[in-house]
């Protein structure tokens, strides 16, 4: 079941990344098994079991409704092309949404995922449900209008899934020259920060010349950040659903 593997797959990635975080840390090291952290406990069976699912279900739904051949222009293509083509047009509007998620109303939702003040890998999970079928619904449907399909569309999720969790941890790495080709954790740390220069920055999800394209870029050498959480909401951090509704 979908729930036991969560349950295993818990202790193995905080092995795995407090290893690399007593290496490569950006910060000191702090175990992820603390009370503080319960909201993300939370997050990290929702978003998988509850949020991935009405999404699933929306997006399905969205699709029914749309309707359409499925052979297209795209499959016509080899198989590793419309993956790699179906990646850099999914990050294009996947950095367009994020960008309209920092903006009200609907930061007011998306303010639950830069509530953590504690940033790691498990944090990638601390998102509303609204706030990832919102980012779903604009990234697929447009994609499936333009006549993306097939098995394509299916092998993306899984990678800008695992990168995220990847790009959240408390790591210092930011790839080197690669820092534009690639989100680092370095990268993706600065947007996620509550100090004034990195905010409304980096928001693409895997490609970083976007915000390099877009004037979103900030990664500076030689610096982390050291503060994160909300830095502009009223009322109480909304670290947790019902917060949105306050």
């Amino acid at each position: 079941m979908r729930i036991i593997g969560l349950v295993l797959a818990l202790p193995i990635l905080a092995l795995l990344f407090a290893l690399l975080e007593r290496w490569f840390g950006a910060l000191p090291h702090k175990s992820v098994f603390r009370r503080e952290r319960l909201p993300d406990f939370g997050f990290w069976f929702l978003t998988p079991l509850v949020s991935h699912t009405l999404s699933s279900l929306v997006i399905g739904a969205a699709v029914l409704l749309i309707g359409g051949q499925s052979q297209t222009w795209f499959t016509a293509q080899a198989k590793t092309l419309q993956i790699i083509e179906t990646l850099v047009a999914a990050d294009l509007l996947g950095y367009l949404g994020h960008r309209a998620f920092h903006r009200r109303p609907l930061w007011r939702i998306h303010a639950v995922h830069h509530s953590a003040v504690d940033l790691d890998w498990l944090a990638a999970t601390r998102v509303h449900p609204l706030n990832e079928i919102g980012m779903r619904l604009f990234q697929v449907v447009p994609l499936y209008l333009l006549g993306f399909r097939g098995g394509a569309l299916a092998a993306v999720a899984p990678i800008l899934t695992i990168w995220a969790v990847v790009v959240h941890d408390n790591l210092r790495w930011d790839l080197g020259p690669l820092r534009y080709i690639i989100t680092s954790p370095a990268f993706h740390r600065w947007h996620h920060t509550s100090e004034e220069d990195g905010l409304d920055k980096n928001f693409a999800g895997l490609f970083p010349w976007i915000d390099a394209l877009c004037g979103t870029f900030y990664l500076p050498r030689g610096r982390q950040p050291v503060r994160f959480g909300v830095a502009r909401v009223e009322g109480p951090a909304p670290h947790q659903v019902i917060a949105t509704a306050r």
